[in-house]
Formats: structure tokens, sequence, C-alpha cells
């Protein structure tokens, strides 16, 4: 009898339950999704990484001797150590093209093994070389093919090998300026140590390491970095862990990434569905109060009766629920995935759901369970006498509002919707939740894409202005740096890899020292551009919250080959969306007995082609290119924005459909009454509209607020080398603020239509 009573309340309340079903499955869709979706990263990458069995540890310095590995190996925690040469080169093309690739000559091999794709497995007693995938399909190059090679001005031919994929390079670009990849444009490759093209000049300047057990913790990790600085007793060097490699951080970081926004926005659709219980269920036992009293009369337990309404709740969240997680996990992963394999580089890309997705499940379930008694306990408590009699009338007391003047001077329909209101609250509540989840999506949609136009904005206009960046050489003189630099009226800098230091933590990050010019500027946190003082060192705001550092302290760091470690104080806290570290101007830099050595300098000049040949210049990059590479890689934000646009538009039709009806239906009295007193359908419409557009207005403020809120915790989550901006321009205000208004506007015309349909006779009688 009960489970027949279920099904037919279902189906007479189809509209309140169905936007509840909605939400449920929104939110384990997205969720359940995601988490497939995020989850199967981690398990590519683990795999990836288990058979290329990668490194945990990359020592960097210069001139590491057999004597150093052999010390590191009779450590107990040290199942490896292999020294190799990572140098920048140029690759010579058919076509004329010399392309950047950044070459391994390994002394050995134990761990951080090349992934064979095509040819032969790689091996430190062949002659050749191994290159990277996509850039040998992007130039059609395969086994047995020959490539040309140049090094500090030296040419040398190298047959290919093999076609691979290294575990280091998941995401990687040879430009210190781009935050996107160029895959093609540049590339790696592994070669024998024996193939190093100045043999006189072999000096390694890397160590990797393998460890038997990986640290998990902050504290082990620097510990063991200690123990391998205390081992080789070198100053020079900089140890780095997994953490450190930019292109592990990178996907690490996008995992979390897509965790959290799995987690946000799937709370949003779940919040709702509750909200949806709550009104849902106090209204259907409100109206069913004499149908429970005659269940209890008839000899149903309370025990029972009060399962039997938790049911409803528990029903249709656990359908939902189920239904979203398994529609989320065959669909969601594969949308990305097309986006996610044009960023990062793994052989192979599973899906998989964590455990979250069950627990997400069985938390959503049984919230439902609770709001559903939560709701309808209050009908449930009272003995059958009481229950059988219709509730007595709420005691309706007059607010300060209406027993003030400015009451007097509203119109009726103004004070009508503020009694209506107050009278139900959660349903009104209900509302402007629907309404700002909906805003707050379209915010989050249109900011995502608007923080990446700011980058491209602050970084290539702000803080650079030069057009052109042209790097030298290893070979090049400081004498031929500077003719360059006169010549093309540009600045030079010096940049380089910085350990820092601050008590016990340690971090790796950037260096820059420049001299005087005007193509490089620096901003405060709040915008505002500075002029770094001529003394002390400028330190970056993001390594600066992870240093816990302000304007006043001292700050110990090293340039990487260099033994001493210095004690700055900082004068200047500046914000850049890449290159976290510390920035001097070069004559506090040869103050401290260093000698400036520029690396690169920029210019608004156009370089000719003879600079751009010189054995001098290594490469020159166009800053307009850079802005149109990074456009040209905008697809997964662009998914992720129509994504968002859907669920907003969803959101918004469904929870502001479910309150029109609710409220509807809760009014059919009232609306019938204003009719016999003479109110036309037109100004009841007006009535009515009027109530949905205050709820509108409040919502979408609300939902502008939180928008930005949930925008910049996305943000947050980014690496720690990059500090993209948080800012949403006012047209995406604009856009979030029409879109919603426009949803709201349809659906309440919609329902705003059906005060024609209200059937007079049914609407007035009396309780039989």
């Amino acid at each position: 009898m009960l489970r027949r009573k279920l099904f037919r309340d279902l189906w007479q309340n189809r509209t309140q339950f169905l936007s509840i079903f909605l939400m449920a499955f929104l939110g384990l869709f997205v969720f359940a999704g995601i988490d497939a979706e995020s989850n199967g990263i981690g398990l590519s990458t683990d795999a990836y990484y288990e058979e290329t069995k990668l490194a945990d540890n990359w020592v960097v310095g210069a001139g590491f001797s057999k004597d150093e590995v052999k010390a590191l190996e009779k450590i107990e925690q040290i199942e490896s150590v292999d020294r190799r040469i990572s140098a920048e080169a140029k690759a010579k093309l058919g076509n004329g093209e010399e392309l950047d690739m950044e070459l391994n000559f390994m002394e050995s091999l134990n761990s951080s093994l090349p992934l064979l794709i095509e040819g032969e497995k790689f091996s430190t007693d062949q002659e050749g070389i191994w290159l990277e995938e996509l850039f040998a399909k992007e130039w059609g190059l395969k086994p047995g093919d020959y490539i040309t090679l140049t090094y500090e001005g030296r040419e040398f031919t190298e047959e290919v090998k093999g076609i691979i994929l290294h575990p280091e390079y998941v995401f990687y670009t040879l430009n210190s300026d781009s935050m996107m990849p160029s895959y093609g444009k540049y590339g790696y490759g592994f070669l024998s140590s024996t193939e190093f093209p100045v043999q006189d000049k072999l000096v390694y300047n890397q160590l990797v390491i393998r460890q038997n057990k990986n640290s998990d913790s902050m504290m082990e990790k620097n510990a063991f970095k200690d123990m391998i600085k205390d081992v080789l007793d070198r100053d020079d060097i900089v140890v780095l862990d997994r953490s450190q490699n930019m292109g592990l951080d990178a996907i690490a970081s996008e995992q979390a990434q897509h965790e959290a926004m799995g987690i946000m926005f799937s709370a949003v659709f779940l919040l709702i569905a509750v909200m949806g219980i709550v009104t849902t269920m106090t209204r259907m036992t409100s109206n069913q109060r004499i149908q429970i009293g005659t269940l209890k009369a008839l000899g149903f337990s309370k025990r029972k009766i009060t399962w039997h309404y938790v049911s409803y709740g528990m029903v249709i969240s656990a359908a939902g629920s189920i239904l979203g997680a398994i529609v989320g996990l065959l669909t969601l992963p594969y949308l990305f995935l097309p986006t996610m394999c044009e960023y990062y580089i793994l052989p192979e890309w599973k899906t998989g759901v964590s455990d979250k997705s069950y627990y997400a499940i069985a938390l959503a379930i049984v919230v439902a369970t609770i709001v559903s008694y939560l709701a309808c306990r209050k009908e449930l408590k009272d003995m059958p006498a009481i229950t059988l009699k219709p509730a007595a009338p709420k005691n309706i007391r007059h607010s300060l509002l209406e027993k003030s003047r400015l009451w007097l001077g509203m119109n009726f329909s103004t004070q009508w919707n503020i009694r209506d209101v107050k009278r139900n609250k959660a349903r009104s509540i209900m509302g402007i939740a629907g309404v700002a989840g909906c805003t707050m999506l379209l915010v989050c949609a249109f900011g995502m894409k608007d923080c990446c136009e700011e980058f491209v904005v602050w970084q290539y206009g702000g803080l650079i202005t030069g057009q052109y960046k042209m790097m030298f050489a290893e070979s090049a003189s400081n004498l031929e740096k500077r003719e360059y630099a006169q010549q093309l009226k540009g600045q030079l800098l010096q940049e380089g890899s910085c350990e820092f230091r601050n008590g016990n933590l340690l971090k790796t990050g950037s260096i820059t020292i420049l001299e005087e010019g005007n193509y490089i500027h620096y901003q405060e946190e709040n915008g505002n551009e500075i002029t770094l003082p001529q003394y002390g060192v400028a330190l970056s705001a993001k390594m600066a919250k992870i240093l816990g550092l302000q304007v006043g302290d001292f700050i110990e760091w090293h340039m990487v080959g260099e033994k001493n470690w210095e004690k700055s104080r900082i004068t200047a806290i500046y914000r850049t969306p890449t290159g976290q570290g510390i920035t001097m101007y070069r004559q506090e830099y040869e103050a401290m007995q260093y000698d400036f050595e520029p690396t690169s300098l920029y210019t608004n000049m156009t370089v000719p082609q003879y600079m751009k040949d010189s054995d001098e210049v290594s490469g020159v990059i166009s800053i307009e290119q850079l802005k149109k590479d990074l456009d040209e890689n905008m697809e997964m934000m662009n998914l992720m924005v129509v994504i968002l646009i859907i669920a907003a538009v969803v959101l918004g039709i469904i929870v502001l459909y479910n309150m029109g009806v609710l409220s509807f239906m809760e009014k059919t009295r009232e609306v019938a009454t204003l009719k016999v007193l003479g109110f036309s359908s037109g100004r009841i419409r007006r009535i009515l509209r009027q109530q949905n557009s205050w709820i509108t207005v409040v919502g979408i403020i609300a939902g502008l607020i939180i928008g930005y809120q949930f925008l910049d915790i996305m943000m947050q989550t980014m690496s720690e080398d990059n500090d993209m901006p948080t800012v949403t321009y006012m047209l995406s205000y604009a856009y979030s603020i029409i879109g919603t208004w426009l949803v709201s506007t349809g659906v309440n015309t919609i329902l705003s239509g059906k005060v024609k349909t209200i059937c007079m006779v049914d609407a007035l009688k009396g309780v039989e």
C-alpha cells in the first residue's frame, strides 16, 4: 500500500522531484566524471613513472666525478646514480630551420628510462640519438634517418636510432617566458656521453638519483637532500625532487585543480538538491497531514510512516546520484582527454573512479535521507486525533516594516510579495541559491577566459614591453653581447636557477639580474608599477608567501653552480606570473663579487637575419608569436567555459522552474481570490513576476561575489612557479548578469502563463 502511495506521490509531484533528481544527477555527474578524469591522470602517471623507473632526485651542478657517484651509491636509501650532461643545442632541418633541442648525454642509465615507441632500445654503448616522438612526427623523422645538430658552434650529425618518450618531459617548454607548450617546434633527445661533441670539455652537470623508498613528507625530502649535500661536501649544487621538476609538478597541479573543481561545483548542485528536498517534503507532508493521521489511525506505526516519507528523498537522490555517476564516468573524461593530450605527453591515458566517488554517492544519499526526515518529522510527531484535524493557522505577527508609514506608501503588489517571501522563507532562499549558482558558474566560465587573456596582457604588455628576446650562446663573450645590445638598443639581463632558504624552508626558483633599460617592468601586488631599488634584492610575491618573508626581512640564496650562500635584505616585493624568485640590478650583483654574464636581451628593433644565424646567438623569440601560440593553446579553457555555461543554464532553469511551480501551487488559492476580487490575469502575472525579479536580483548579487571567490580558489591551485591573476572583466560580469536574467525571465514567463489555467471552483472550495 505504502509503496503504491510512494509512486503515486512521486508522479503527482513529478516536477519538484524531477528537479531534485536532476540536481543529484548533475552533482555526481560532475564529481564522478572529473574524479574519473583526475584519478585517471594519477593512474596514468603512476604507471608511466613505475614502468620507466622515474628518478626521485636530481643534483644540478658542474663537474661531478666518478668518486662522487660511488660515494652516493654507498648510501643505503639510494638505489642508483647516473651522470649526465644536459645541454641546449639546435637541430638543423632540411628546410633550413634551426629548432631548439635539449640533449641529454648519458654515461649510464639505471633510472628515468626512455620509453621506446619505435626503433632500437636505448643503450649508452651505441652511437646515434633517440628523439622525442612529437618532434620526430612533426618533422617526418624516423629510425634510420639522420639529423644535424649544433652545440656551441660545433656541428655534428647523428643517426636516429629510436623514437621515445621520457617521463621527465611530461610537460615542458624550452622557453622560460612561455607557460604553454608548442610541441614539435622544439624537442629533446638522448645520446651516449661518448657522442658529446666536445670530448675535451666533457663535464657532467647532473646526477640522476633513484631511491629505494620514496620520501613522503617534506621533512624527509629535505633530510635526504641535506644528506646528499653532506656526502658530496659541495655548496655549489642544488638537489631537486619530483615536485621541483616543472613537467611533473605541472601535471600534478593540473590533477589537483581538477579535483578542486569537481568538489566545488558538485557541492553547488548537491546543496540545491538538499534545499529542494526540504521545500518539497515540507510542502508534501503539510498537504498530506490528514493522510498521515489516517495511516496512524489504521494502525501503521510511526516508524513505518516516517520511513515511508524519508524514502522519497532517499530514492530520488539515490537514483539521481548513481545514474549521474555512471553517465559522468562514461562521458566527461573523454571530453577533457583530447585537450589534455595536447598539453601533457603520456603514452597512455587512463580513467578510473576512486573511492571518493563511492563516498560522494553515499554522502548524497545519507544527507538526502536525513534532510527528508528533518523536513517531515513535524507532521509525524502528533497523535492521530490531532493529525486528522487541519493544521491550526499560523500566528502571523506584523513586522516593524508593516507597522511603519513606509508600508502604507507601498502599492498592493509590493506588500503582497513581501508578505509571501516572509511566509515562505525556505522557498525564497532556494530560489536565491539557484540564481546565485547560475550566476556563479557563468562568472567562473567567463572569468577563466579573462584570467588567461589578462596573463597575456600583463606578461607581454605590462611587464615585458620588448618585442623580441635574443638568447646568447654559451660561447658568446660579454663584449659581443654588449655590441649586440648597442646595435639593437636593447636591455641586457642574466637569468639563472637559484635556491632559496629561510630557516628550514628550502625552495628553488629563478634569479634575474638586470641592466638599466625600459623593456622589463615590475608591479606591486595591487598592480601599480614600481621601480626596483638599486640596492638589496626584490622578491616575487608568491615566493615571499611560500617562504613567509616580507620587505625588510633577509633571504638566503645561492645560484646553481656557485658555492657561496648569500644573505640579502628584501627591499621590494613584486608580482610576476612566471619565474618566481629574486631580481636585482647589476650593481648590487657585482658588489657581491660576481661577474655579470648576460644570457639574453630584450629589444623593440627587428633582429636582422645575419644576427639570428650568428654563432653568438642561440635563438630569437618573437613576443608576438608567443602571444599567438598562447591563444592557440586555449582549447582546454574554451572547453571548460562551454561546460560551465551549459551547467549554469541547466541549473538556473531547473531550480527556477521548480521554485516557480512550487510557489504557484502554494499560491493557487490566493491567486484565485485575486481573480474574484477583479484582478486581471495580466496584473496577477506582473505581481508574480515582481517577486521573481527580487529573488533574481538578490541571487545575481550573491552569485557575482561567490563566483569571484570560486574563481580565485581555482587560480590558487596552479603550480608554485605560476602566479595567475584572478581577474573578471566588467563585460564578463555583464554577460553573467544578462545570461542569468534571461534564464530567470524566460522561466518566469512560462510559469506566469499558468494563471489562466486555474480552476476557480477547486481552488476556492473549503477543506472537505
